[in-house]
């Protein structure tokens, strides 16, 4: 991370100096992308970290009325739900790009940010439904990964795509590492993110650790709305910079 990201994109700048002023402002382009991208993974990677914990120590056992590890529920919804929504999502683009209303990727990526910003909230906002004793709603839990879920089908597998469009043909390899390193950068991040949420008290109660997580998932939640409203707001220039590619 420390060294083969620094030296690509030093590589990067070099090889944009052998392409036409407009095949340089498409990579421009993609690496906003891959900047933006970085922001988004660091938010939404919490799963493996402050997620894991706080259903572990703060969620009751019963989704929808059934017994359940709440755990398992942290480490698998997203699964579920990508495969549930995926082909919803296709269909809709295409629906969308029928009838010539499809927004643009920077848009897509604006509503990605928007969609982590809203899941972030509802993980906020299980403080609510929380009970004397810090435990709060497995239900709610649920339908805050629903929304996440939405938020990676707006970003993920389109970054995944305009790579590849942005970039000449002898970068399509070194952008997809990028991107995926990119993913890497963002991991990493997310585990700062998530530290910083925990309680220093190692004897806090349930109720200290609940509001000290929900309370750091507000904050998210606030860094992912202005991220979003940012690239929705730009997105005419960035579209400027990628000439044709929708």
């Amino acid at each position: 991370m420390y060294t083969v990201g620094p030296l690509t994109l030093i590589y990067i700048i070099y090889e944009t100096f052998k392409y036409s002023k407009i095949e340089r402002q498409k990579l421009l382009a993609a690496m906003i992308f891959i900047v933006f991208s970085i922001f988004f993974w660091a938010f939404f990677e919490q799963a493996g970290g402050s997620l894991s914990l706080f259903a572990e120590h703060n969620l009751n056992k019963k989704v929808v009325g059934i017994p359940m590890d709440p755990n398992v529920i942290n480490n698998s919804s997203n699964s579920v739900f990508v495969i549930i929504i995926s082909p919803l999502i296709g269909l809709l683009w295409l629906w969308l790009n029928k009838r010539r209303i499809e927004p643009n990727t920077v848009v897509k990526f604006g509503l990605g940010f928007l969609f982590l910003s809203a899941a972030f909230y509802v993980f906020y906002y299980t403080r609510f439904f929380a009970d004397v004793n810090g435990i709060t709603s497995l239900n709610v839990f649920t339908l805050a990964y629903f929304v996440i879920t939405l938020g990676e089908l707006c970003l993920s597998p389109i970054g995944l795509s305009i790579m590849t469009k942005l970039a000449p043909k002898p970068l399509h390899g070194v952008m997809m590492g990028m991107w995926f390193l990119a993913s890497a950068y963002g991991q990493y991040a997310a585990g700062l993110l998530g530290a910083g949420m925990a309680t220093l008290n190692e004897k806090a109660t349930l109720t200290e650790k609940l509001m000290s997580y929900t309370e750091g998932y507000k904050q998210l939640s606030i860094y992912a709305l202005i991220a979003g409203i940012i690239l929705i707001a730009v997105s005419p220039l960035i579209r400027k910079i990628m000439h044709e590619v929708h």
